[in-house]
């Protein structure tokens, strides 16, 4: 993978001048809410220092995260790109936030982590998806913030219809369905 080669040589290009704003914005206002949801038993200081280390985490590490995506969302072999990019990252990135929250004693932090997993891998795909046609990068190769918000719900369409349209082209194309 030139990419990650590259990303090697080069890491400050890609985690600091390429630190990308939109997707640390965006996974700050999702994942904020998750910790306000599994603190709000806990009285308003739970609940302000869970949202709050949240925030501050979900955005810092989110931006690296989406210039690692944006470096590979056209690297070659998709499957190594896919296993960066869902599994690996994704899981060192939740394991420092669990730690965090763990060093600020959060109560329901299985809770959080819970809802914080599952919304990682769909996000990870959901970027990569995105960033793979154009939306959400930054730097040259980036639109505006508005045009990609523009965007924004017809992707959602089209990626949550991916996977049954990818499914009845390959039925279409078995030789089982196949007339003889």
């Amino acid at each position: 993978m030139t990419a990650l080669s590259d990303l090697a040589r080069h890491p400050a290009q890609t985690f600091f001048y390429s630190w990308n704003w939109k997707a640390a914005l965006l996974s700050a206002m999702m994942r904020a809410p998750l910790f306000l949801f599994a603190t709000l038993r806990q009285g308003l200081e739970a609940i302000s220092v869970a949202v709050l280390v949240e925030a501050a985490y979900s955005a810092g590490i989110s931006g690296c995260y989406g210039a690692f995506v944006q470096k590979l969302r056209c690297a070659r072999p998709l499957w190594a790109s896919g296993v960066l990019i869902l599994v690996a990252l994704p899981a060192m990135l939740l394991w420092l936030d669990y730690r965090l929250h763990l060093a600020t004693g959060m109560p329901n932090l299985k809770g959080g982590m819970v809802a914080a997993g599952i919304l990682s891998l769909l996000s990870s795909l959901f970027n990569w998806y995105l960033m793979g046609r154009g939306s959400l990068l930054v730097g040259v190769q980036g639109g505006s913030f508005g045009s990609d918000l523009k965007r924004l719900p017809m992707m959602l369409v089209d990626f949550v219809s991916w996977v049954p349209r990818h499914c009845c082209r390959l039925l279409r194309s078995s030789p089982l369905h196949q007339q003889p």
